[in-house]
């Protein structure tokens, strides 16, 4: 290939293509077909779009390695080529790099007809920048709009039958700062927030009427990320300390401060497993009756063919508190504890690559959880005034799609459809519930 701007500017695609697959396209939708692609390479030696494709399919397997020998082999044959090395300095950076991610930034900025690519050269200036002083940050914005309609039935004593429906705004912020602590283990201490809006719909007090209420919930937190690469090269442990607030409406507020530990590791090119467990205090909350809550589970992916992945999880929570009225009437103990678990598994599928290298992924799934929880209702009983437990189970499928309009834009839109059962309430009826809906909604990213 000749040298000269005008060429340089012809291999846009592929450095398109690869930022696409650093920083946008979701690890669970890990996208072509590595083998085709490396057979490609070696039967069309010399190629560029065989090189091209070989590059982007390594960085989305996780093969570094193969990408940056492939890169350096394209800027070895042509020195002036812009786009390659940009995409070898997006590799670097992804792989903690920065010196080198900044040596070819500044080779870049030499070759003739860096003019062009001006815009992705200073924007990955400025991540190497702050990368090589320690600090980044992530900050995410979305929004969007729910519409739910639900419904609930009481079948025994007194049939009664009650539904509604909203058309819900939903929002979105999410930031966090994080410090490279500068270790081989590659260290790093992150610090964070969340903030969520939704005007939701629901039974809080468990009268058999659905309200509709706002909810707010946020949280804050500080993680010691740890390398173990002594141990295996991909074993990590976060450890988390957090606090929650979750305010609906007038009806319950839920304060949670907690300390939560995990682990991942990735066993194969293939996959990865996460393990938690996660304590929570909330005796500081207003009309909840929960102190304490003990959550724990397991979560795993695994990539089951070229472009499609299988996740499962499986968790469990233990709660124990005390209730402002006792279990039996006119006395008796007031202190209560429920355990219950969910399990969940869902596929995702990349669906479609379009030519500048964005993704559309799509995921279903199902979850199905069940356990005891406080009736709330029992509480709320003037006549009775006493506390008891319901048992209730539920369960839910979704449909999701994720289309990337620009690197750091995502359009998501989805389906779902949900069931719940109460009971052996002692001071209540037993209820079924069911809802569905729709929603949609745009996400922003900088970093």
């Amino acid at each position: 290939m000749a040298n000269g701007s005008d060429k340089t500017l012809g291999n846009w695609p592929v450095l398109a293509f690869l930022a696409t697959s650093l920083c946008a396209v979701p690890a669970s939708a890990d996208e072509f077909s590595y083998n085709n692609a490396f057979d490609l390479r070696v039967t069309d030696i010399g190629s560029r779009t065989a090189l091209d494709s070989f590059v982007v399919e390594a960085v989305r397997q996780g093969q570094y390695d193969q990408a940056l020998s492939t890169l350096e082999e394209i800027i070895l044959r042509n020195p002036a080529d812009i786009g390659a090395r940009i995409a070898l300095a997006r590799v670097y950076y992804q792989i903690s790099s920065y010196d080198l991610a900044a040596a070819h930034i500044e080779q870049a900025l030499l070759t003739a007809g860096w003019e062009a690519f001006q815009k992705e050269i200073e924007e990955l200036k400025a991540k190497i920048e702050r990368a090589q002083s320690g600090w980044d940050y992530i900050l995410t914005v979305s929004g969007g709009i729910d519409y739910k309609k639900v419904s609930q039935t009481i079948p025994d004593g007194f049939p009664t039958e009650s539904d509604g429906s909203i058309t819900a705004p939903f929002g979105m912020i999410n930031g966090v700062v994080i410090r490279d602590l500068e270790t081989a283990s590659s260290d790093e201490i992150r610090v964070g927030g969340v903030f969520r809006y939704i005007r939701n719909i629901g039974d809080l007090d468990f009268d058999s009427i659905y309200d509709t209420y706002d909810q707010y919930k946020g949280r804050a937190y500080i993680t010691y990320s740890k390398g173990l690469p002594d141990l295996i090269d991909t074993l990590r442990v976060d450890l988390t300390g957090y606090a929650d607030f979750d305010r609906q409406d007038s009806v319950r507020q839920v304060n949670t401060y907690g300390v939560k530990a995990q682990a991942s590791i990735r066993p194969t090119v293939e996959s990865q497993l996460w393990a938690f467990v996660d304590y929570g205090w909330q005796g500081s909350s207003q009309d909840f009756y929960t102190d304490h809550r003990l959550t724990y589970g397991v979560q795993g992916e695994y990539r089951i063919a070229p472009g499609v992945a299988l996740g499962a999880y499986a968790s469990g929570y233990h709660e124990w508190g005390e209730t402002p009225a006792p279990y039996a009437f006119p006395s008796g103990d007031d202190k209560f504890e429920t355990d219950g678990y969910e399990i969940g598994t869902s596929v995702s599928h990349l669906l479609w690559v379009f030519e500048d290298g964005r993704s559309w992924v799509h995921e279903g799934g199902v979850r199905y959880t069940e356990g005891s929880i406080l009736d709330y209702g029992a509480l709320n009983d003037v006549v009775w005034l006493n506390a008891s437990l319901v048992d209730r189970s539920a369960w839910e499928v979704f449909w999701n799609h994720n289309v990337q309009i620009r690197s750091d834009t995502m359009f998501d839109f989805g389906v779902y459809y949900g069931e719940a059962k109460f009971r052996n309430s002692t001071a209540s009826f037993d209820r079924n519930s069911d809802y569905w809906g729709v929603k949609g909604g745009l996400t922003f990213q900088l970093h």
